[in-house]
């Protein structure tokens, strides 16, 4: 009876398994890329671009942590977005090229922010990090 269990048991979670990689397969976007843009990249950006006189570890943190939430939303840009035509400019390779330079600009803010060092968070986020935002928006915001 024990073995008839396990057995089961192991059969049922293959299914599942099996089950959970069909679905990984047919995902679709769940959030518009307007969505994605003010509810995370706006609010993260912001504190990005208005860090200086950072004094604590905790002021830091926020910063390394709305780098991480750039990153996190590029990882979702790179599938587009739920909006009509969002997941066909998403395959172009300028949104592609776009979305990659935030992501690195991004990780740039990261290694900034652990090193503490203002003057090259502030010269990332002009000049790796603006960049790419400001010509993705002239491209496609307004299709």
């Amino acid at each position: 009876m024990k073995k008839f269990t396990i057995a089961a048991v192991s059969l049922f979670s293959l299914l599942c398994l099996s089950m959970s990689f069909a679905q990984t397969d047919e995902r679709q976007p769940l959030l518009s890329v307007k969505d994605i843009m003010n509810g995370l990249i706006v609010p993260t950006t912001t504190i990005i671009w208005g860090a200086y006189q950072l004094e604590t570890d905790a002021q830091w943190q926020e910063v390394r942590n709305a780098a991480l939430s750039v990153i996190a939303a590029g990882n979702l840009l790179q599938f587009g977005g739920a909006g009509e035509g969002e997941v066909v400019a998403a395959a172009e390779e300028d949104w592609k090229t776009y979305n990659q330079q935030m992501i690195e600009a991004a990780r740039l803010v990261i290694v900034a922010a652990d090193n503490k060092d203002e003057e090259i968070l502030s010269a990332v986020g002009n000049d790796a990090l603006y960049p790419p935002c400001e010509s993705c928006h002239q491209q496609y915001q307004k299709r």
